[in-house]
């Protein structure tokens, strides 16, 4: 069983920093704060999750007996924590359209607060309680803010909003379903009487909190690649053109190759740097010095030289061989 565990754990492992790459993708595309806020948020979760093999290799060594490592170690869950759930918060907070500051800070603050005062407040000498409470607070903050999310629907009055919101209704219900198996499950293990059983053994090396937060925290990331590369499929559909002087410099530094490799006349790389740039072929012929039609000529020779049909065909092919 501790094989199948190892190998659950290294696929939340994988599936948290590719996700953060992803949204870390389209956000350079897009520039969407949304992705750039989940970008964050799955890679804290990548850390979050990657404690357990700390704990077992520090545990070898029986380090777990000294009470300096227990508090960094519970300092680092802390981190990692509040890192990915405050990040969630502003990615609902980005995704209602919440500008307000205070709105933002102040929910990320207090679950910090009580993280922290669950960590330090002692408690009568009931180790399982203790860890009970120290790690209910990431599900009270998930409780928040589907109720928040939740109220935003009920109360407004924009049928747009209102529509906008109810698009993400199936992973919202899920979501609820998963808190509170979150609940369940750490008080079955922490509170039960003597948990045993094939489910306890398993829970006794779960990968960092519970499955039911790891399965909650693989359907984010379900719909954050989801979200993410609909919007990388939409760069390949309607690429670029020549606007800034990134792109303008990627065009320069590229474009030889794409010539050669295409067998392209030097009057023929010309024609495309400013196809590639948005100028239709009037503009073209005015540039160039070249009368209309034989700017049509290049453009079909083009067009006939790298197999594209068209002038959008062409310019995926450019990004996309680029």
């Amino acid at each position: 069983m501790d094989f199948v565990v190892l190998h659950f754990t290294l696929f939340v492992l994988l599936a948290s920093i590719l996700t953060s790459a992803v949204c870390l993708s389209a956000y350079l595309v897009s520039r969407r704060q949304l992705f750039l806020l989940g970008a964050v948020g799955f890679f804290f979760y990548f850390f979050d999750v990657a404690w357990v093999f700390q704990d077992n290799i520090v545990g070898f060594g029986h380090m777990w007996h000294n009470q300096l490592y227990i508090a960094v170690r519970s300092i680092a869950t802390i981190v990692s924590g509040v890192g990915f759930m405050s990040t969630f918060w502003l990615v609902i907070c980005e995704y209602l359209g919440h500008s307000s500051l205070k709105m933002r800070v102040i929910p990320c603050l207090v679950f910090t607060a009580v993280s922290i005062i669950a960590l330090i407040v002692p408690l009568p000498e009931d180790d399982n309680l203790a860890r009970f409470i120290f790690y209910t607070p990431r599900a009270v903050f998930l409780a928040w803010m589907l109720l928040y999310a939740g109220a935003r629907y009920v109360f407004t009055r924009d049928d747009f909003e209102r529509k906008r919101i109810a698009r993400a209704k199936w992973i919202y219900l899920v979501l609820w379903a998963l808190g509170a198996g979150m609940v369940i499950e750490d008080a079955a293990f922490f509170l039960g009487p003597n948990p045993t059983g094939f489910i306890m053994d398993l829970r006794a090396v779960a990968p960092e909190r519970n499955y039911s937060e790891n399965a909650l925290m693989l359907c984010c990331m379900l719909v954050a690649c989801r979200s993410a590369l609909i919007s990388l499929s939409l760069r390949f559909e309607n690429p670029p053109q020549r606007q800034t002087e990134q792109q303008e410099d990627f065009v320069e530094a590229h474009l030889p190759l794409y010539a050669k490799r295409h067998k392209l006349s030097p009057r023929e790389q010309e024609v495309l740097r400013m196809v590639l740039g948005g100028m239709d072929n009037q503009n073209i012929a005015s540039a160039l010095s070249l009368s209309l039609s034989t700017v049509k000529v290049h453009i079909h020779n083009i067009l006939r030289k790298t197999g594209c049909r068209d002038r959008q065909e062409l310019r995926q092919d450019y990004w996309t061989d680029a």
